[in-house]
């Protein structure tokens, strides 16, 4: 069957199985790098969910959303090299999921494929997926993503700029006013965020909370957060904070393979530590890094991470049983910090450092999160420039291990095992 919306085409195939019962539609959109007519074109085909096949240039204005709300998989073109040649100019939250109007949820969100896009020019987020019962967002491009206007996080008032936001925070109408609440079961299932390119770049990086990817209260979310390259963000480029098991127990994130180079300059809220690599944990509610009934668990491996401001942290851990292995940390400030661990019962192992920074690792309890159990081996600190010491146990960071082949080692908690590194004040 054939349509013709104005001059653009949409074709549409649709499969029938044996028993004559439907089966996915599949359509092919050409876009006409027309707000008046691309808008409400990719929205209607949204609308019938299925594969799309989008070809050409897309643009959805100043604040176009395109609310998905079906099961869909959204497909750009590529090129031989695999590089996106469909594009999507403009928009507000450009692919945005909403939330349900009950929580929780009666039924489980669409299932949603979005790949090989270049999103260009969105305003705060191109993809923003608060409702859904599995995703897989890969391949895609992401530039010149415009920072939404000032939102007030004391001290000070600052802009919100994020390449891909998944979870349930920002949908809400009380988020602007930090009146958000989690939302349990409305964002499920299998996660896959792969192979993209996001340039968070952004004239007031001091001025705006940038972030590359930002995945927050999830439930039972399984998560692969992998090949990525996040680049100039000014606060933290991947961030994946309160997501909460199911009732089953279901919950883990892989964070690997990511290239991440941060901006030079940061936002210094909500802490004076900025810009940022990769963040992992409990913010919101502290208690649940403690609570085996909601604590995700977590892998952090293979990441390649460079952060260049002045008080920067390469890899923030706020969680039980992590693992956090094989990661290569270039910091360049004087006051960085290549790891920054809020953790208990995890292991730590064989990540290199580089560059300069005050400390090589810290560890350390922060409310309810205890800094204990942890087993520490192999990492490599000898290619930084480190003022204060290469690992760092604060007070009250008790009974971890530590196993290495020189360096030095600033013991202020009790009954840790330290071997092979030289103990500073003990």
């Amino acid at each position: 069957m054939l349509k013709t919306t104005g001059i653009a085409i949409v074709i549409m195939v649709g499969f029938v199985t044996l028993g004559a019962i439907p089966a996915e539609t599949q359509q092919t959109v050409v876009g006409q790098d027309n707000s008046g007519i691309d808008f409400h074109m990719l929205q209607a085909a949204v609308s019938d969910g299925g594969t799309i096949l989008l070809k050409g240039t897309f643009n959805l204005g100043d604040t176009g959303r395109v609310n998905i709300i079906k099961d869909v998989k959204i497909m750009g073109e590529a090129d031989d090299k695999g590089t996106p040649k469909t594009k999507v100019k403009g928009g507000f939250w450009s692919l945005h999921s909403p939330l349900p109007s009950k929580s929780p949820p009666e039924v489980p969100g669409p299932k949603i494929t979005i790949q090989n896009i270049h999103f260009d020019g969105a305003l705060w987020a191109p993809i923003h997926l608060a409702y859904c019962s599995g995703a897989t967002i890969s391949n895609n491009k992401i530039t010149n993503v415009r920072p939404f206007p000032p939102y007030p996080i004391k001290p000070r008032v600052c802009y919100l700029q994020t390449g891909i936001l998944c979870g349930t925070y920002w949908a809400q109408p009380g988020s602007l006013k930090m009146q958000a609440k989690y939302q349990p079961g409305a964002f499920t299932g299998e996660l896959i965020i792969s192979d993209n390119e996001i340039d968070v770049e952004n004239p007031t990086p001091e001025l705006t909370l940038g972030q590359g990817i930002f995945v927050q209260w999830t439930t039972g979310v399984t998560a692969r957060i992998a090949n990525n390259t996040v680049v100039n963000c000014s606060r933290n480029s991947i961030e994946t904070l309160d997501n909460h098991l199911d009732k089953d127990g279901i919950g883990m994130f892989t964070i690997q393979d990511n290239k991440i180079a941060s901006s030079k300059v940061g936002v210094p809220v909500p802490s004076p530590r900025t810009p940022n690599g990769i963040m992992i944990g409990w913010f919101m509610d502290p208690k649940g890094a403690a609570d085996p009934k909601r604590n995700n668990k977590y892998i952090v491996m293979n990441n390649s991470v460079r952060v260049f401001g002045q008080t920067s942290m390469g890899i923030f851990a706020a969680a039980s049983e992590a693992v956090i292995k094989n990661n290569q940390i270039y910091t360049e400030g004087p006051e960085s910090t290549a790891l920054l661990l809020r953790i208990a019962n995890s292991f730590v192992a064989e990540n290199r450092t580089e560059g300069t920074g005050n400390i090589g690792c810290f560890i350390g309890p922060l409310q309810e999160m205890m800094a204990r159990g942890n087993k520490l081996v192999g990492n490599i600190f000898s290619s930084s420039k480190i003022t204060v010491a290469d690992i760092v146990f604060d007070k009250g960071a008790d009974d971890n291990e530590v196993i290495g082949e020189g360096g030095t080692v600033n013991d202020q908690g009790t009954g840790n095992r330290i071997t092979g590194l030289k103990p500073m004040n003990k």
